[in-house]
């Protein structure tokens, strides 16, 4: 443009600059974008109660003396197998058993083993429960007390002997497959 303002010929009028978005205005829409988002997911995820729910986690139950008939499982018409893991809390080789029969548990519990109904799998805590890991055999004076952690095999109800495998989810698993290849895993139909 010359000085009078108008455009000379063969120029073309200027347009006013459209103003650009300053950088900060940018960052604050990504922020707040993000913080509805979190508080949408906060609404989804987390109960009225305010605290996130944790999965539960699938454990073997708790046995105690009411389980036992003298040195028999009491199974209530059940015929088949127990493994039943006598530990004690303060024992840090007691964690991997544990876990070894949560796992198996959580498998039979989802009949994702085709063990489901011929074993059930459960613990005793020998730190509340001395005198029956003592009558077992795991706990107490003698020379020939097993220790923990000590898994027991259990078949309609009897004591069958130690398990000394593995003490893997996978180990116990391959122990049970094996165990009822044999036909010994469940009992014969009591007549």
């Amino acid at each position: 443009t010359s000085g009078g303002g108008k455009p000379q010929r063969g120029e073309k009028p200027l347009k006013p600059a459209a103003p650009k978005p300053a950088k900060s205005a940018n960052i604050v829409f990504v922020l707040s974008a993000l913080a509805v988002l979190v508080a949408l997911a906060w609404v989804v995820l987390v109960p009225a109660g305010g605290k996130a729910k944790k999965p539960k986690a699938i454990k073997a139950p708790f046995a105690s003396e009411k389980a036992f008939d003298g040195q028999t499982v009491r199974a209530k018409g059940f015929q088949g197998s127990h493994v039943i893991s006598f530990t004690d809390k303060s024992c840090p080789h007691c964690v991997e058993a544990t876990e070894a029969l949560d796992g198996l548990e959580a498998k039979l519990k989802a009949q994702a083993t085709k063990l489901a109904g011929k074993l059930k799998v459960a613990q005793v805590d020998c730190s509340k429960h001395a005198d029956l890991c003592t009558k077992f055999g795991v706990a107490g004076d003698s020379e020939d007390a097993s220790g923990y952690p000590t898994l027991l095999w259990f078949r309609a109800g009897e004591l069958q002997g130690a398990y000394d495998g593995e003490r893997t989810t996978q180990g116990l698993e391959e122990w049970a497959k094996a165990k009822e290849a044999e036909g010994t895993l469940t009992a014969h139909a009591i007549t």
